[in-house]
């Protein structure tokens, strides 16, 4: 007849038999986000057109020489902003409406668009812009 374990037992093996998944996943998840964390995204464009143009996750705003990138991402809920109309700028999912400089003109944002970063590649004669 098989020996019969006490229930204190049983439950101490089954915690760490649940412990080691646990650990493992966990171990999984923090080295997963530090590779993304030390990514740095980077976006290129080469020769934008001037006036307002939305290139994938960025949206150009060129104006007499003067160069502003902003993230395509509505401040409101973060929609995907996919629509340029009248040099205005505008979100389909709850009709945020921006203007060139990425400042709010109708809600319900209230919040310009976030300025990204970028710098000009003199080897390949391309604006790299910074996404993350």
């Amino acid at each position: 007849m098989p020996e019969r374990i006490s229930r204190k037992k049983f439950f101490k093996l089954l915690a760490y038999l649940l412990l080691v998944p646990l650990f493992y996943l966990t171990n999984k998840m923090v080295k997963d986000h530090q590779k993304f964390k030390t990514n740095n995204r980077e976006f290129r464009i080469s020769n934008p057109s001037p006036g307002l143009s939305i290139s994938g996750p960025i949206i150009i705003s060129k104006l007499d020489n003067e160069l502003k990138i902003f993230s395509s991402r509505c401040t409101h809920l973060g929609c995907q902003i996919n629509k340029i109309e009248n040099e205005e700028i505008i979100c389909p999912c709850h009709g945020s409406k921006y203007d060139i400089n990425g400042k709010p003109i109708k809600g319900p944002s209230i919040k310009a668009l976030i300025k990204l970063d970028y710098y000009m590649d003199e080897t390949t004669n391309e604006i790299v812009v910074k996404l993350g």
